[in-house]
């Protein structure tokens, strides 16, 4: 694991929990769903072109601050997987890249409740929220290549380990911006069921370790850097041929636009603390309708 996110997780939960001891209301959750890759290797060259869904587990908890708006921490893991063999177009299906990496989420948000504004959404005891937040992200893309699983930051794919080249390794370590919808509705006066959908855009076009350009398969070879010139380019696997070799600066990738990943799950979510419902009741003559708030413990 890396240092940095203790730092991160110290920042955010310290006030988290200094505030959850002295809020009305405070909830842990539970989270399953599936994460989904948006970019180079998806499907199609479009933005809502996703790779196929991986498993993702996560837990949060957090605190009510008013009846419609909440501050959350959340510990995500997952896989996101991407490959040209499901390409529709053959240009695509000829690269013949693939990755697989393991993704790590530190995260911050918000939820604001919609039914603040809607409130005919009240009657079918049905809460809608929108999530918004800001997660640190670990990433660590690798390729299949004769039966294994390789890493592909350390071999510079796109040059990076070429002086000349003037590119520089990519971070393993990035953000990513959720911003979403969630569906929550109650199982009991302290158990809700929620279903969430919120895309993530990040600030890296290296999820998959596709972004810019190639480099000739002889000037990856001469930098004694044999693996990372297979893994490159890899037209030849798929033509049955030997290496292809283009030249330096043609297009692997669209360099113009950073990865997206989105997160498709379920929740339950528990809360502790005061827990504040409305109860409407009618005069003995039935004329006048009342509500009173209980507060149960």
């Amino acid at each position: 694991m890396f240092p940095f996110y203790r730092f991160f997780l110290i920042a955010y939960l310290i006030p988290v929990i200094h505030i959850a001891l002295d809020a009305q209301t405070y909830h842990v959750k539970g989270h399953i769903g599936a994460l989904y890759y948006q970019g180079d290797l998806a499907p199609k060259p479009l933005d809502l072109s996703f790779g196929p869904g991986n498993l993702c587990w996560g837990i949060s908890g957090g605190i009510d601050i008013t009846d419609w708006a909440s501050i959350n921490a959340r510990y995500m893991v997952g896989r996101l997987t991407g490959d040209d063999a499901f390409a529709d177009d053959l240009g695509r299906k000829r690269r013949n890249l693939n990755f697989a990496s393991p993704l790590y989420e530190y995260g911050i948000y918000s939820d604001l409740r919609i039914n603040k504004l809607w409130k005919g959404l009240d009657k079918y005891k049905l809460r809608l929220y929108v999530t918004v937040g800001i997660n640190y992200i670990h990433f660590d893309p690798h390729a299949y290549y004769k039966g294994e699983w390789i890493r592909l930051q350390p071999l510079g794919t796109e040059g990076q380990n070429i002086a000349e080249s003037g590119k520089k390794p990519y971070s393993l370590y990035n953000w990513s911006r959720p911003l979403g919808v969630i569906m929550e509705f109650d199982l009991t006066k302290r158990m809700s069921f929620g279903i969430e959908f919120s895309p993530r855009k990040t600030y890296t076009d290296y999820l998959d370790d596709v972004s810019g350009t190639y480099v000739n398969y002889d000037e990856l070879i001469a930098s004694s850097n044999p693996l990372g010139a297979a893994l490159a380019n890899r037209q030849g696997e798929y033509l049955g041929t030997g290496p292809v070799k283009v030249t330096t600066g043609t297009l692997r990738g669209r360099a113009d636009r950073n990865d997206w990943y989105s997160h498709f799950g379920v929740y339950l979510k528990y809360r502790f603390g005061h827990i504040k419902y409305a109860r409407t009741f009618h005069a003995p003559d039935d004329s006048i309708s009342k509500e009173e708030i209980i507060t149960q413990f």
